[in-house]
């Protein structure tokens, strides 16, 4: 038992009451968090501090707090822990700090946690008399049980972690040692008078220590920590008297011109006044005759791809097309689709990249918000567009770039203009040498937006052009290079992957949305088509690393693969060193970057295992002609180690949101560093862009990623606005309030979950309101962005404080459903398939695959599991399109009576020549 244990029942009734009540009130609502991030994942043991970091105030500063102190109603400890709090408060952007305090001047060994709130508007010498008021109170309480505190704020013990602060200041001089042993803390600061607390004289000098736990932290995280607390401290000593502490500045001359100047030293000369499609023109003189581009069905080289995306280009000069006016393309990912974009450049257009699985409202949206007045599609897609044309009175040209279409009946039926492209009499295919700038727009791509609109980013030719060739330096990419294109069109990683590899000589290769959910077929892809170059989001390299694993060694090779890129949303460590076991000499990248900044700002390269412990990986250093910054909330620097947002500047940063003026001027910003301005040629003005992400500076210059200041998320390399999908779910007019959380499973996978709460009005049931909403969402939002469960709650949980506590919120059942149980062999089969991969153990003949939190990839693991029990080829489609097990086992036993499904091969064979992209 601590000596602790036993403090409070020394206490009368009425000293217990008052101590109780002071406490109660002091420790009130939520409790802040001042910790610091940690460099390895917390252990789930008890660990002790072990480690240690001393440091040494100069002569000249120790003399120069001896001196303030002296005469003034303060101590040295009370300066020394106020200006600690200041500096906790600017270190870890805190309006809130708590620490840990040791008894003071009693025989009971205890520690005591201080509670301080900061006003920016107060100065240095406010705080210090805030912080003495403070600390003499709660010394007048201090031998009331810290397990008792604990106890009576009803907070759960962890052996692992103190329950109230993670950090505690001490003074040798004053503080018992002994106190500190068993409270579980991870960092104490202590400081040291050396002379004599008393009565200090000239000679005395301040020193300190900073003790730690290794198994959380690296001794250069705590390095960092010592020496900016100097750095503070030597800055801001002399201004206690008058110095406002939104005034303070915490980053050091040493870490501000380091940063600036050596972690963004990056200047390249790339051919960013050009335009792409310029750029690609030139290349296809160099190589004519290579070929630049496959699909599932088709191959070009050079030069048949520049010839068709110049008859495209010239069908589309007959529609008056102008130049900058916006352009959508809404097809299947396909050659056509990439001549589409040439074309559309070949025209000075900017292409609109539409998703056709798109709900029909939000494709809706995006078709009247960009004011584009001709659409190119294909047959596929045609019939969807009926609607959506005469809902969209400003289009007036359909273009069909593939398939076949009666013309006249189409034109008379929508009233605008239709072409068919594949049969246009345009018979010149020479180049339309429009002058064309890099400074023109490329591109506009529709990101989820929190009002519940998505907002469409504006990127210049210039920008696109300095990602592509900062990549070519950075990867070493050369004519070789074969690109793997599997990123849908709506993404901004997708234009990269058509672009990249014709500019430079090297393949596109472009595989279908069903081969890049299908480990097996990917894996053919990669291998039969000599793939250099593949760029997954990590939970589909989960899935293809599963399936990799289970192949005899000599089965998995990938002889031409240089580079696994990863990317779209964090990577842990263990998926990297997954892929680095399989293939060691393949070395992992590591790429970050939003769609503002025209697709990847940072990248690492891995090529070793990293430690089991890391808590995360590193995404690396800024590419080639950007500017990273950590910013604080009011746009300052932060020290090298200090979390912060992240924020990037130079040639890649977009215009900003189209028609959005509200959220442009939020996020894009006048560069407040001109000193390090890399303004785009042409533009004059080197634009700031808040990523909303956070990130800090680590020692060598890479960055770490530490997750969203905001509500926006990344599922499946889909970046997410949680908020857009709470105002979808808040227009339903049986809703009230909505909330939508990304809970994480033990794997690090993610999923997207909702609860509402009901107008008091209401009178559906739960299970139909349920049904409802899920309806109402697949109408409005793309799929990833629907919840995989939804639950109707009385009222949200709320904080002490008042505030919607999201940790707080009851495990989500999906859809009731009345539970019938599989009967016939086939579905007792897939439902036990069902069970472990959705890691469920109730599964009905009714439920729903899908509602039961499954989605595209998981489903490739079904599929693949049936594959490998029934030694047949079940194409993936069969579960979307039948999700029950009812439904599933049904089409199973009809196509396996009907013998209609073909063996699946045992192992990959080099010599198939027809695969499926």
């Amino acid at each position: 038992m601590m000596v602790t244990d036993c403090i409070s029942t020394t206490f009368t009734s009425e000293e217990l009451f008052f101590h109780k009540v002071y406490w109660s009130s002091q420790l009130a609502g939520e409790l802040p968090e001042t910790n610091l991030i940690l460099d390895y994942i917390r252990p789930t043991c008890l660990t002790q501090i072990d480690r240690q970091f001393s440091f040494e105030l100069t002569p000249d500063l120790s003399q120069k707090i001896i001196k303030i102190t002296r005469g003034s109603n303060f101590s040295i400890y009370l300066l020394l822990l106020a200006s600690s709090i200041v500096f906790l408060h600017k270190y870890l952007d805190r309006d809130e700090i708590i620490i840990g305090s040791p008894s003071y001047q009693t025989t009971i060994n205890n520690v005591i946690p201080l509670r301080f709130k900061l006003d920016k508007q107060l100065t240095f010498k406010e705080i210090i008399e805030q912080v003495k008021d403070t600390t003499i109170k709660s010394y007048t309480y201090q031998n009331y049980s810290f397990s008792d505190l604990v106890r009576q704020l009803k907070i759960s013990k962890q052996s692992n972690r103190c329950p109230i602060f993670d950090l505690i200041i001490a003074l040798e001089n004053i503080h018992q040692p002994n106190t500190l042993e068993e409270v579980n803390n991870d960092i104490t600061i202590t400081f040291l008078i050396e002379g004599g607390a008393a009565a200090p004289a000239k000679r005395d000098r301040l020193k300190g220590k900073i003790l730690y736990k290794s198994s959380l932290f690296k001794q250069q995280t705590i390095e960092l920590l010592g020496k900016s607390y100097l750095d503070f401290l030597a800055a801001n000593i002399n201004k206690i008297q008058k110095c406002q502490i939104s005034d303070i500045k915490l980053i050091s001359k040493r870490d501000r011109a380091q940063i600036l100047h050596e972690f963004n030293n990056n200047s390249q000369e790339y051919p960013v006044t050009k335009t792409i499609d310029r750029l690609f023109e030139e290349q296809v003189k160099r190589t004519p005759d290579s070929i630049a581009v496959i699909d599932r069905d088709n191959r070009l080289t050079y030069e048949q791809l520049n010839q068709k995306a110049n008859q495209l280009a010239r069908l589309l000069q007959q529609l008056k097309i102008q130049s900058g006016e916006f352009i959508a393309v809404l097809k299947e990912r396909d050659i056509n689709f990439l001549i589409s974009i040439l074309a559309i450049f070949k025209v000075g257009g900017v292409y609109v990249p539409i998703d056709r699985t798109y709900p029909p409202e939000r494709i809706k949206y995006m078709v009247a918000n960009s004011q584009v007045k001709t659409i190119l599609s294909d047959a596929a897609s045609l019939e969807s567009l009926t609607e959506l044309i005469r809902d969209c009175p400003q289009v007036n040209n359909l273009v069909c770039v593939d398939g076949e279409i009666t013309e006249v009946k189409r034109e008379q039926s929508l009233g605008i203009n239709c072409l068919l492209f594949s049969s246009s009499e345009v018979k010149a295919s020479n180049n339309l040498n429009l002058k064309r700038e890099g400074t023109d727009l490329a591109y506009t791509i529709y990101t989820s937006g929190s009002t519940g609109l998505p907002k469409g980013v504006m990127i210049r030719q210039g920008g696109a052009i300095n990602h592509i060739y900062a990549q070519y330096d950075a990867l070493n990419l050369t004519s070789n290079l074969t690109f793997l294109q599997s990123a849908p069109a709506s993404s901004d990683i997708s234009v990269w992957q058509f672009l990249a590899p014709i500019l430079i000589g090297g393949k596109t290769v472009i595989v279908n949305t069903e081969t890049v959910c299908d480990p097996q077929r990917l894996f053919q892809v990669i291998q039969q088509s000599q793939i250099t170059l593949v760029e997954l989001v990590p939970v589909v390299l989960k899935a293809l690393i599963d399936y990799l694993s289970n192949l005899p060694i000599e089965s998995r090779q990938l002889p031409s693969l240089q580079w696994m890129m990863v990317t779209g949303e964090a990577v842990s460590v263990d998926l990297v060193n997954d892929w680095l076991k399989l293939y060691p000499k393949i070395p992992v990248v590591n790429a970050y970057g939003p769609s503002e900044a025209s697709d990847d700002i940072t990248q690492a390269i891995i090529e070793q295992p990293l430690p089991t412990t890391q808590r995360t990986v590193s995404i690396g250093k800024p590419l080639a002609n950007l500017n990273l910054y950590i910013l604080d909330r009011h746009l300052q620097l932060v020290p090298i180690g200090v979390a912060g947002e992240i924020c990037v500047s130079g040639y890649g940063v977009g215009v900003g949101y189209w028609r959005n003026r509200e959220k442009t001027e939020a996020s894009f910003l006048a560069n407040p560093l001109a000193e390090t301005a890399k303004p785009l040629p042409g533009t004059g003005v080197d634009l700031l862009y808040k990523t909303g992400d956070l990130g800090r500076w680590l020692p060598d210059g890479r960055i770490e990623y530490l997750g969203r200041i905001d509500n926006q998320v990344k599922i499946r390399g889909f970046r997410l606005e949680l908020g857009e999908i709470e105002t979808v779910l808040s227009q339903h007019p049986e809703i009230e309030a909505a909330v939508a959380i990304a809970l994480e499973d033990d794997s690090g996978d993610k999923t997207l979950v909702a609860y509402v709460v009901a107008h008091n009005t209401s009178l559906v049931s739960d299970r139909e309101l349920i049904l409802q909403l899920r309806q109402f969402l697949e109408e409005r939002l793309p799929k990833q962005m629907i919840p995989s469960a939804l639950m109707s709650l009385p009222a949200f949980p709320l904080t002490p404080s008042g505030k919607i506590d999201r940790r707080a919120f009851p495990k989500i059942e999906n859809t009731p459903k009345e539970f019938i149980p599989p009967k016939t062999v086939t579905e007792k089969t897939v439902a036990a398939i069902w069970g472990q991969v959705l890691k469920r153990e109730q599964i009905g003949i009714d439920d729903n695959f899908f509602d039961l939190g499954g989605h595209s990839l998981l489903a490739t693991q079904v599929i693949s599991r049936l594959r490998e029990k029934y030694q047949q080829e079940i194409p993936l489609r069969s579960l979307f399109e039948e999700p029950t097990v009812a439904k599933l086992a049904a089409y199973l036993d009809k196509i396996q009576s009907l013998q209609q499904l073909q063996t699946i091969p045992t192992e990959a064979t080099s010599d198939r020549e027809e695969i499926e992209l």
